[in-house]
């Protein structure tokens, strides 16, 4: 059978192959180039080590951030949050609770609505303060503080819960009461109450420097401890019985979770160095009190390790999610403030949330202040924070 003469098709038709060919050759090489522009847009896979290499590389937006007074001589203010009516409710170490409204307007009103007897200790006294979820409606608020003895020094430590009725708080009642305390060791409180996204009650309880009692998961000091909003200890706690959430914990002032994934984190304060960032999981060791506490660098050879950490320390304190339009760059990553230098530091997670892609130091022209302990994100979307007696607050 004779085969087809391939080889002498007519000039038309060659001319025909030959425009497929370019057109096939054109979509090839278009889809070639969008693959390679899809490829250098992607990120690149996430880093899965503890800590890893940090840049300095936040993108900012191009309008420089202003800070603005909101209140003087305020005190050391150790805890504060805003009320979904707009007001701002904080407490003070020395044992004061205020609310402030009209924020933003030329008058601030600042009304005190409560003044607690609280130990008078370097770090004791009035430590946390928490709304409930509920606040609308209950009027709740929950408050962490060292009670006194005749001398001002703290005899045990106990969380509580007032009722706000017209800028007023109604009746104190004991909601945990057994977290000890003594004259003779007035450090290392911890503090950071917060009220988690599935309701319960959290607290970084410090070691009292007491590092065997971090090892121990059957004693209270060293941990962060969860409970219901009654104070009774929940049922599906890493430890039956025991309100311990995590141990191994130095000394901490912030607890904050991932407005998207509930994740838990925690600042936490070291001796000489290595404070820390940690990523808080049900029943893990953090380590601390496994070697001397002065021990520099802390190894971290047991337990969890840190997302990050500081050296020279900073003492990070309040800690945020920001979750506002305003500051576009903070969206969605974590704000801490440094006690040592009053900073503000902005930290990016990665996608998963258990490590670190970049820190930076935030600024803002003309103020060299920003952020000792408390630090909160307002309704308008500025970050209210606090100096060692004045508050302010940070936006465009």
């Amino acid at each position: 059978m004779n085969q087809p003469h391939t080889r002498n098709s007519s000039p038309q038709q060659w001319g025909k192959k030959w425009d497929v060919m370019v057109l096939l050759l054109a979509l090839l090489l278009t889809a070639c180039a969008a693959a390679e522009e899809l490829s250098s847009t992607s990120a690149a896979p996430e880093r899965q080590s503890s800590i890893p290499a940090v840049t300095q590389t936040i993108t900012r937006s191009a309008a420089p951030l202003r800070a603005e007074r909101v209140l003087a001589d305020v005190g050391l203010v150790t805890a504060m949050e805003f009320a979904p009516d707009g007001r701002l409710f904080f407490a003070t170490k020395e044992g004061g609770v205020y609310t402030l409204d009209n924020i933003g307007q030329d008058t601030v009103s600042k009304k005190q609505i409560l003044e607690l007897e609280v130990a008078g200790g370097t770090e004791s006294g009035l430590l946390g303060l928490a709304l409930a979820p509920d606040f609308a409606q209950s009027r709740y608020f929950y408050l962490y503080y060292n009670v006194p003895n005749s001398a001002q020094e703290p005899v045990s430590s106990r969380i509580v819960r007032y009722t706000e009725k017209n800028n007023q708080a109604a009746g104190e009642t004991i909601i945990v009461d057994d977290l000890p305390a003594s004259p003779e060791q007035q450090y290392h409180f911890g503090g950071g109450l917060t009220m988690g996204p599935d309701g319960k009650l959290y607290l970084i309880f410090g070691d009292r420097n007491m590092t065997g009692a971090a090892r121990d998961q059957q004693q209270l000091p060293g941990s962060i401890l969860r409970y219901n909003r009654d104070g009774a200890i929940p049922s599906d706690n890493p430890f039956p019985g025991s309100p311990v959430y995590a141990y191994g914990i130095r000394n901490g002032f912030g607890l904050a979770f991932h407005p998207q994934t509930g994740q838990l984190y925690e600042t936490e304060n070291g001796a000489s160095c290595d404070d820390e960032l940690n990523l808080i999981l049900p029943g893990a060791d953090y380590g601390w009190g496994v070697h001397a506490w002065d021990a520099c660098p802390y190894p971290d050879n047991v337990g969890q390790k840190p997302l990050h950490q500081w050296t020279p320390v900073v003492a990070p304190a309040g800690l945020i999610f920001y979750t506002g339009d305003l500051l576009p760059e903070f969206q969605g990553d974590l704000l801490v403030c440094g006690h040592n230098e009053s900073k503000l530091f902005h930290l990016r997670l990665t996608r998963d949330g258990r490590a670190l892609r970049q820190i930076q130091t935030v600024a803002v022209p003309g103020q060299v202040e920003l952020c000792r302990v408390a630090l909160t994100q307002g309704p308008d979307g500025w970050i209210y924070a606090t100096t060692s007696s004045s508050l302010h607050r940070i936006g465009r």
